[in-house]
């Protein structure tokens, strides 16, 4: 990684963000870039009012703003000697300036946090965590905030990583950028994960050698085991030691992913946004929504290139 971009708003959620981002850029002598976005949209009182009191209004805003983010960078400097931090105050719309601030940089990574809202951008990173899994073209790294306002973990002591596979290149993807985020040779764990669903249709039921559907899930079963064994012994080649593959079965791919996380202590979930593979009919793009919404661990997420073929 070169560039590490974290957006702050003004609220103490959105620094939580600063550190794992930090622990990131010192491992890979990267450096650290804070944006904070000022909405040029006035609050309802002076929308009404001229132009120049407009434009008085996103000057003083914007110079309180860039105020803030001097300070959290020098403050996010001192955490990490040798970290380099640069700013960005932007004007617009927070997700779209967020993704051409990314895109420009030729960002490495997104870095921020689920929750929270401040009065320096008035920006709800909440919320714009989904607009950005949807659109923008980055690796992004999203930590939910803890509900008792506690510390998030440490992205060093990461030992337990849930990755969902679909038998496809694309979300293989996600293995691929894995070791930027936790190191291969610190004992990390890896559960690879494929989802068969539950109840997957029979396309007829009056051929005569037509097999039970109980007997089409156990060959779909068999035929994801033999794949996750394949990519387990490519992951054991890059690094990873402690490999475990598991297929699950689930009505909803989701909730499936999630309850494995939870019963197995997984400490984060990496999954690529895109990919449809025959193993497991598991669509990762319709998935990630649904894990970034429910998750209570950190999830990185890897974004398939445009104009990359599947």
């Amino acid at each position: 990684m070169k560039r590490i971009l974290v957006p702050v708003d003004g609220s103490e959620f959105a620094e939580r963000a600063i550190g794992p981002a930090l622990a990131l850029a010192a491992r890979h002598d990267a450096e650290l870039h804070l944006v904070s976005v000022v909405s040029n949209v006035p609050p309802l009182p002076v929308a009404f009012a001229d132009d120049e009191l407009i434009g008085r209004w996103v000057e003083e805003d914007e110079a309180r703003v860039r105020q803030y983010t001097d300070r959290v960078a020098a403050e996010s400097a001192e955490r990490a000697e040798g970290v380099e931090v640069r700013t960005h105050v932007l004007v617009g719309r927070v997700s779209p300036k967020i993704q051409e601030l990314a895109q420009e940089l030729e960002a490495d990574l997104v870095v921020l946090t689920t929750h929270g809202r401040g009065a320096a951008s008035r920006a709800i990173l909440g919320s714009i965590a989904d607009q950005l899994l949807r659109r923008l073209d980055r690796a992004l790294l999203l930590l939910p905030c803890p509900e008792n306002d506690g510390e998030l973990p440490g992205i060093d002591s990461i030992r337990h990583v849930l990755v969902p596979l679909d038998g496809s290149q694309a979300a293989e993807r996600a293995l691929e950028a894995l070791p930027t985020i936790v190191a291969p040779d610190r004992g990390a764990r890896l559960t690879l994960a494929c989802v068969v669903e539950e109840g997957f249709p029979i396309p007829s039921v009056y051929l005569p050698d037509q097999i039970s559907e109980e007997r089409f899930r156990e060959l779909q079963e068999k035929k994801a085991h033999e794949y996750l064994d394949r990519v387990a012994e490519g992951a054991r080649a890059h690094g990873f030691r402690l490999v475990e593959p598991r297929v699950i079965t689930a009505a909803d791919p989701a909730r499936g992913l999630l309850h494995l996380s939870r019963d197995s202590g997984v400490e984060m979930i990496a999954l690529s946004t895109h990919g449809r593979g025959g193993a497991s009919r598991l669509l990762l793009g319709s998935v990630a929504g649904k894990l970034l919404a429910a998750a209570h661990i950190p999830v990185f997420v890897t974004r398939r290139p445009a104009n990359e073929r599947e």
